[in-house]
This record gives C-alpha cells, structure tokens and sequence, in this order.
C-alpha cells in the first residue's frame, strides 16, 4: 500500500509552506506507515472496507503532491475525486468503529478478554490517529493546492469554492456574493437574507459532492435570479434541510429534469409544499384541469398553458424518479397517463373547433391508436409519442359544415391540428414528439385513414415488422365502440396463420439490420445492447406473432403468459423488470449511454431498486445473459419445428 509521491517535484514549490510542517508528503508517508501497522495487526480483517477506502484516499493524494510542480496537470475533477475519498474514507472510519466498539467494550464491562476482544480494543485506539492523519494531510494538501492555484483568493467565500474544487470558484465567489446583497427579487428580504447566511455553508458542503459543482450552483442561480418576489426558498430551507437536498439532487444529478426549474421556476412552490411528490390525479380530474386551460381564452395561449401545466406534473414525476419515491415501472405508467389525458384534451378541442367550421362527417369519428411504449403503457422522459390517426365510417363520405370536406381531407386536418398541439413548443421545446410514421404507407400516405383501408393494408401491403409493431397496438382515443372496432383489426391481425420459416427468417433479418444500422451508442444503452430491450420484443413477439400467445399490448403481461405457457424462461420477467427500469432511469439520469458519472452511480441504483450500484451491475449483466439465451432459444425452437 505504498503511494510515495515524487518528494523531488513535491518540494519544488513548499517555500509556500515553509512555515508549516509537516508537508502533505510527509503526512502522506506517516498515513500509510501507521495504516499498515494496523493492517498487520491482529483483527485488521474486520475492518478490510476501511483499508479500500484509505488506499483509495492515499492514491489520489499521491497523485496530487506529484503534479504540485506541475499546476496545470492539476484538474478540478482530480480535486474533486481527492474530495470524494476523503468523504468516503471518513464514513469508512465511522463503519469500522461500528464493527469494532462493541467487541472493544467488552473490555471495560469485564464480559470477557479473549483475543478477538483484545485485538478490537487494540484496533480501535490505532483508529484514532489515522483518522487524524487523513483529516491533516486533506486540510494540509487543500490548502496547498489552493495557495498554488489560487494566490490571490483571500475572501472566505473564494477560499471555501476552492477547497470545494470547484472550477471557477472566483465566478462562483461572485454568484453568492449577488445573493448576499439583494440582488435577485427574492432575496430582498430581511428573512431570505437571514436564512441564506445560515444555510450558505451546508449549501456549499453539498454542492461539493457533485460532479460538476460549477454547473449546479449556476442552475440554482437561474433559478433564485427568475422567482418570483413573494416566494420563499432559503427560510424553507433552514427549515427543513432535507428540500436543498432534494433540488440540488436535481439539479446536479438530473440536468434535463432540472431545466423545468430554470423554465418555471414558480415549480417551485410544488417542491416545497411536497405536491410535487403526490400521485398523479385520476383520469376524470386531469381531463377536467386540462378542458378548463383550453376553454380560457385565446387557441395558442390556452395550449401553451396546458403543456405547461402537463410540464409541471411530469417534473413531478422526474423527481419522484429520482429520489426513489416511487417505482420506475409506476412512474412510466403514470407518464404514459398523462400523455393520455393531454391527447384526449388536445383531440377534443380540436374537434370542438372543425366543426364550429367544417361541419361533423356523419357516421364517421376519429380514433387514436398508439403503439410503442406509448401503446404499452411504459413511457420514458424522452419517449416519443407513436400514435396512429384512424377514423370509423366511409371514407367516401362529406362533412355537414358550411365549409364541407370529405372524410380523408377531414380527419387528416384533425390529426395535423392535433399533431401540432400536442408538439406545442414550451420555454421546455416541444410537448412531445409525436411520430406518424407507422402509420400505412409511412410517410408517403394519408395522415389519417379510414379503418376500412388500415384492415385491408395490413392484410395486402404490411410487412412482418409492422405487424410486430401491432403488438403494442393499444387505442386510446375514440368511443368504446370504436375502440372495439380497432382492438378487432389489430387482434385478426396478429392472430393471423403465418409461415413460420419466414417469420423467423424476417426478425432474424430485422434485428441484424437494427444492430448493423443502428449499434449500441455504449454499455448502458439498455435497449440496443447485446441481451437488451430489443433482444428481449424480438423474442417476446416471435412467439406473439408465431405462436399467438401473449397476445397484449403491454410486454410485462405477454412475457407472463408466455412464462405460463412455457415458451419463455421464467427469469425473463426479472429481466424484463431490471432493464425497463434503467431505461427509465438513465434516459433521465444518464442519457448518453455510456457508464454513468461516479457521482450518480448511487442514484441511478436507488432508483432501479437496488442498494449499491455493484448490485446493479450484477443484475444487469444477469438479464443480459437471460435474455440472449432466450432469443437464441426463441430462434432455435422455430427453426426446429419449421425443419
């Protein structure tokens, strides 16, 4: 465990501290003299997480006495790393002592002096000096480093920013400084003021901890510079210091969640009187919320106020997302409820309006289809929205309006009307994206169609992937009996007598073309990795669409009845579990799909239901493996029986 640094260069630049000794190399070498000391000692192996965590602290510290000389190889993420280690290596020694004081107070209770106790107590008056050794060689080397990098930085502030690694702790310096003078409307008054003061110096121990303390503490300035006067935010924090930890865990942890904040920073108030955290209104209740926003005023203000509002309830959801509150599974449900509910107060006031013009087609109505993970309930922060026009009736048929339009030309304005309302662009950007392109003919065809010609395309023109594509197939806006209409195209649909040779020569040929044109960005691209989400629906649907079992629109509920039906491994429905959680997590958390920051390894874990990000990983690689098998296995049983 020997991390001597480079004593030589380490010294070039100590005239800076030639009144202080001993040096951080020195305290450095006198650390790890007396941690292998313990080490050695009888009963070291009780405590073999603390060890870890101080080789851990010392490698950094090394690194950083070495590049002394060099100021410029000195990173603000090395610094911050260092920061991290001593953090960890101090509730290490708060571990160790867990595991160590009550064998230690055996002692002093005379209940017994066998070895193992002896060697506790021994262990615990060593634990001591170490910890001091490692809280004096982080101030001494903090320091340093900052006299180095930072000469001039004299003001209290400037120098706790420093210590804190944060990049550029004179901009920073200068951001609270405003605050502490009244600059922003809510900081005017003698209570903010008195409450910020208080809370200033936990607020910079907790922006220390995140990977990018800069970014963070800028977030939160846009967001204290735009609130507006008469709300509060730093007296609630000294009250309850749990709701700083809970917006900055956004706004460091999850930048595209926190820029609902920065948009409306009146969000505000729904996170500190906890609604934010409350489950999402029945169905009845966002219809009437969003109907009484349409029906005030002005077409383009009244959308604009209901994405604002559908705004608001998904930050609400994000955050629950983040601070594990609620299930990743629940919490996707309840996203695609939203979207649900906005659509249906969207098509209604669309339709309100054509007819004000154009009249009703008469036996006709719009229908809405959704597919995807729209249709099968389990959206994401970045979910498209997947949807299908469709209308009941001939297509032949005219408008009754004083501007008459035939069916096509009618629905198809419907549908572009609705299209564009429910992409209404926010200070967030559009609502949703919502992609048509499944629809018959792709782009090339009518943006609404009629459900005569949808039945007979799909029995004449569709190709296999289509008809995969049918198996998320879920109506969601229409009569129920239009509803029915659908669901019964879709069912004859996928129920359909298929060769099973070119069934499965056609999703071998998909999926080889999918991971050809369109590769795994990363490891975390859960769902174009090998054994991932796509491996998973290919297997799922071959038995969908070749054995017509499982036959449901959300994949949860086919994988089930495919389990029972003993086409598919039973550990698929753990699989499938696991890895829709981190979809939903890290297309929020960690959306580049490459190995998440350090910082939010612990998030992303609590989120997905697990205790240590380890675990995660164990369980990831595992669905991986299952699911791989059971694609090969999907595969291999059609070949077989087709041979």
């Amino acid at each position: 465990m020997r991390h001597e640094p480079d004593l030589g260069k380490a010294t070039l630049d100590l005239r800076l501290a030639a009144d202080r000794c001993p040096g951080p190399a020195q305290l450095l070498a006198e650390l790890e003299r007396r941690c292998l000391s313990l080490k050695l000692s009888s009963g070291g192996e009780r405590i073999d997480a603390l060890f870890t965590r101080i080789d851990e602290f010392a490698v950094l510290a090394s690194d950083l006495i070495d590049a002394i000389a060099l100021p410029a190889a000195i990173e603000p993420a090395m610094r911050r790393a260092f920061d991290v280690a001593h953090a960890r290596l101090q509730a290490a020694f708060g571990a160790a002592e867990q595991v160590l004081t009550p064998l230690s107070q055996m002692l002093l209770t005379g209940k017994g002096f066998d070895g193992a106790v002896t060697a506790a107590a021994e262990l615990m008056a060593t634990l001591a000096p170490i910890r001091s050794d490692a809280e004096r060689l982080h101030q001494t080397l903090s320091r340093d480093l900052r006299m180095l990098l930072y000469p001039g930085a004299c003001d209290a502030i400037e120098v706790r920013l420093v210590d804190a690694g944060f990049a550029d702790p004179i901009r920073s310096a200068r951001r609270l400084r405003e605050w502490r003078e009244g600059g922003p409307a809510a900081l005017q008054r003698a209570s903010e003021h008195h409450a910020l003061d208080a809370v200033l110096p936990g607020l910079i121990d907790s922006l220390e901890r995140f990977e990018d303390p800069d970014a963070t503490l800028a977030a939160l300035d846009e967001i204290v510079c735009r609130l507006p006067s008469e709300v509060e935010l730093f007296a609630p924090f000294e009250a309850r210091p749990s709701l700083m930890a809970s917006l900055l865990g956004v706004l460091g942890h999850a930048p595209s969640l926190s820029r609902h904040l920065i948009a409306q920073p009146a969000l505000i108030r729904r996170l500190i009187d906890s609604s934010a955290y409350a489950p999402l209104p029945l169905p009845g209740d966002l219809d009437a919320e969003f109907r009484l926003l349409l029906n005030d005023g002005e077409r383009g203000a009244a959308q604009l106020r209901t994405a604002q509002a559908i705004d608001a309830y998904r930050f609400g959801l994000g955050l629950q997302l983040v601070e594990a509150t609620a299930d990743a599974l629940d919490v996707a449900v309840s996203c695609c409820d939203l979207a649900e509910a906005g659509l249906r107060a969207m098509s209604d006031d669309v339709l309100a309006r054509m007819k004000d013009t154009h009249g009703e087609v008469p036996g006709a109505e719009l229908v809405i289809l959704a597919l995807g993970r729209f249709g099968g309930r389990a959206l994401t922060s970045q979910s498209d929205l997947d949807i299908i026009y469709l209308f009941t009736g001939d297509y032949r048929a005219q408008s009754d309006g004083r501007k008459p339009l035939d069916a096509n030309e009618y629905f198809s304005r419907v549908a572009q009307q609705i299209t564009t309302a429910m992409s209404t662009v926010t200070t967030m950007g559009p609502l949703y994206e919502v992609d048509t392109r499944l629809r018959p003919w792709g782009a090339k065809g009518m943006l609404a169609c009629s459900l005569e010609t949808y039945d007979r395309y799909h029995q004449e023109n569709a190709w296999t992937w289509e008809h995969m594509a049918l198996t998320r197939a879920r109506p969601v806006y229409g009569s129920d009996e239009a509803r029915k209409a659908v669901r019964a195209i879709v069912n004859k649909r996928l129920r359909q007598p298929r060769d099973r040779a070119t069934l499965l020569g056609d999703a071998v040929k998909m999926r080889s073309d999918i991971a050809r044109h369109k590769p795994a960005r990363g490891p975390f691209d859960v769902k174009l990795v090998k054994g991932g989400l796509v491996d998973l629906e290919f297997a799922v649907h071959v038995n969908q669409l070749g054995r017509h079992v499982g036959i449901h629109p959300r994949l949860r509920t086919a994988i089930r009845s495919q389990v029972s039906a003993g086409l598919i491994d039973p550990m698929m429905i753990e699989a499938h579990q696991i890895l829709s959680r981190m979809l939903i997590v890290l297309r929020l958390l960690s959306p580049h799909d490459q190995d998440p920051a350090p910082e939010r390894r612990a998030v992303i874990a609590q989120a997905c239901g697990f205790g240590q990000w380890d675990e995660l990983q164990a369980a990831y690689g595992q669905a991986r493996v299952v699911v791989q098998e059971s694609w090969a296995a999907a595969i291999a049983d059609h070949a077989g029986q087709d041979g």
